[in-house]
């Protein structure tokens, strides 16, 4: 039976992993280990290997762009979610999972700069892994009962990762993990769906997510990496290293067996070099003339409007207009920035929190009138919600108010 190499980076950037063997059927048949990626690469030893990245680094998010291929579907995909993330999308790397039904992708979004640091790390180990995976995708996945889905969930000093139904999921503090949990729960509620979930802990003692009212399995597991040997044998993901990141791992033992083949195809293109330069004055002119056609097209389209990229700005119009790719602007995103916005304001607890229609109601203790300000800001800067304060009252020397998030 073929033996993989399971790799956990817990923080890109730092040199530490943890790792151990896996057989192809989803069991550990070496004990974990620690240290740095140079050491992981040692006992790897030429065999395949996959690297499992934070969850917190990565968003799971969904699209649909109709018809056409992966290529043209990966092109349009960061298009389609530009509106659901804070940065430039030209900063963010987006990996595609396979097409389900109505020409949805399932989508791994993650910063540039976050690829790039692992893929130095992986090169400085010589390293080169079939895929890496996010950790909320390496979870098992449970097959779907009557009664709704079953999600999965890894409690790990005092972390929660959660695989929810599909692939989408997340990773947070515990507390902040029952909130998100309750959140999506209720999403399901609302469509008369139940759920259920298997929850995993590498120490019994530690605290779980509390999700009142949701059947809840509690089961322990001797290692993250056993947990991940499991999902990775038998679960969907979505492979990191794609475009720009993946690796040619054949390229080096592939040229000397084909240096001769090469040297033969330099020959003939030189020799076809001439031929192909007139071949190529006349496409510079007919690409001119079709140049000319477009921009009347769009002129004749969109009257009054500059022209200055006239096939960008077209797709840009049919997009507005419906025509274009969908996005995926899920709850977990939202209550992500909400929780992030709610820390970054000192002094402040969030006291509860309701969720319904993609509206949400806060109510929230803090100290004074102007963290309702920064709290605002925080919120309405990371996301395409719009924050306003139903009402204030004084409490032992602070502010509880209740706030409104809505669309």
């Amino acid at each position: 039976m073929a033996k993989n190499f399971i790799i956990y980076v817990p923080e890109v950037g730092n040199d530490f992993a943890h790792w151990a063997m896996s057989s192809d059927g989803g069991a550990l048949v070496s004990a974990p280990q620690s240290g740095t990626l140079q050491e992981a690469a040692k006992a790897v030893e030429g065999r395949r290997s996959v690297v499992v990245v934070p969850g917190d680094d990565v968003l799971l998010a969904e699209a649909t762009v109709p018809g056409g291929s992966a290529s043209r579907a990966q092109q349009a995909v960061p298009y389609a979610l530009e509106d659901m993330v804070a940065d430039d999308i030209d900063d963010l790397h987006f990996a595609l999972g396979s097409k389900a039904s109505g020409d949805r992708y399932p989508v791994a979004v993650i910063h540039r700069d976050t690829m790039d640091t692992l893929k130095q790390q992986l090169d400085d180990a010589q390293l080169k892994p079939a895929e890496a995976v996010p950790e909320t995708l390496a979870l098992p996945k449970f097959d779907h009962q009557p009664e709704g889905p079953v999600w999965t969930a890894l409690v790990d000093d005092d972390q929660a990762v959660v695989r929810l139904n599909g692939y989408k999921g997340f990773a947070a503090d515990t507390d902040t993990a029952g909130m998100m949990l309750t959140g999506a729960r209720r999403e399901l509620e609302a469509d008369s769906v139940n759920s259920a979930m298997i929850l995993y802990r590498t120490d019994q003692t530690e605290p779980a997510p509390d999700v009142p009212g949701m059947s809840v399995e509690m089961r322990s597991c001797e290692s993250r990496l056993s947990l991940y040997a499991d999902g990775l044998a038998h679960a969907p993901r979505i492979n990191l290293l794609q475009g720009d990141y993946s690796f040619k791992q054949q390229f080096n033992q592939s040229f000397k067996q084909w240096r001769w083949t090469m040297a033969l195809g330099v020959l003939l293109i030189g020799l076809l070099a001439g031929s192909s330069i007139f071949d190529y004055l006349r496409l510079g002119r007919e690409e001119a003339k079709l140049n000319t056609a477009v921009n009347q097209v769009f002129t004749e389209t969109f009257p009054g409007v500059p022209v200055r990229r006239a096939k960008t700005q077209m797709a840009s119009r049919l997009r507005e207009l419906g025509d274009g790719g969908g996005t995926a602007v899920g709850f977990t995103v939202d209550m992500n920035v909400i929780a992030s916005a709610v820390a970054a304001v000192p002094n402040t607890t969030l006291n509860s929190i309701n969720y319904r229609d993609g509206r949400f109601d806060l109510d929230i203790t803090t100290s004074g009138l102007p963290a309702f300000d920064t709290l605002k800001n925080n919120i309405e800067q990371n996301s395409n919600l719009t924050m306003t304060v139903q009402s204030t009252s004084l409490r032992d020397g602070g502010v509880r108010g209740r706030v409104r998030l809505e669309p």
